[in-house]
């Protein structure tokens, strides 16, 4: 178990991914949660405890209605209100700008991340329209030093049989289904140097979950063509 230091300074890429020589190297889970910083990594952790609170209370106000609900009505659902939350308590923070602009919805945080929000299958598949700009933005190639652009998918673990929300998760790929990385974040609930925590999940997973096989689009946005 991982933690993160209460607000550090935001750094380039190139000083803590081990580039030299003109190499370039992924950023690690450390360097990225480091970067993000406590602040708004606590702000993403407490937006899905928002949405999972959010979507019980709706399931509770009508449950006759809920049950008859489509996956991507609820998945959507559940993206808006955790991208509600997450905005609204980032907005005030200075490195961070929230595109939203039908049908891209992404945050930037400083110069070198770029964030949507994405459900996670438990085999850490994501889904997204494939687009070519789709097919790009989760395509991290590399880049001079210092003009690196990382794009991060965080969002939560969708646990099928029951139709819950899971753990808050961010993972870092090469590809749209090729988690290079992924952690789990948790928050101890204060504003503590140690207040948020973080657990890796081992990226080789069967690539084929036929539990997810049925599952349709979550979003219902499609990337920025």
């Amino acid at each position: 178990r991982h933690t993160c230091p209460l607000s550090p300074p935001v750094q380039s890429l190139s000083e803590n991914t081990g580039i030299f020589s003109g190499m370039l190297q992924h950023p690690d889970q450390q360097t990225v949660v480091d970067d993000l910083g406590d602040k708004f990594l606590r702000a993403f952790v407490q937006s899905v405890d928002a949405a999972r609170a959010d979507l019980a209370a709706f399931e509770q106000f009508k449950p006759e209605w809920f049950v008859n609900f489509s996956k991507r009505f609820v998945a959507n659902f559940i993206h808006e209100r955790m991208w509600d939350s997450m905005t609204r308590q980032v907005a005030s923070h200075p490195d961070v700008t929230v595109v939203d602009e039908e049908p891209t919805r992404q945050i930037h945080y400083g110069t070198n991340y770029v964030v949507r929000f994405k459900r996670h299958a438990s085999n850490l598949r994501i889904e997204s329209f494939p687009t070519g700009g789709a097919l790009a933005f989760w395509t991290n190639q590399a880049a001079l030093p210092g003009l690196e652009l990382v794009t991060l998918a965080m969002g939560y673990i969708w646990d099928t049989d029951l139709g819950e929300i899971g753990d808050a998760i961010m993972s870092f790929r090469d590809g749209k289904n090729k988690p290079v990385w992924s952690v789990t974040l948790k928050s101890r609930g204060g504003e503590a140097a140690t207040d948020i925590t973080w657990e890796p999940i081992d990226p080789q997973l069967p690539q084929l979950d036929l539990s997810e096989v049925a599952e349709e689009h979550d979003e219902g946005t499609a990337d920025q063509p």
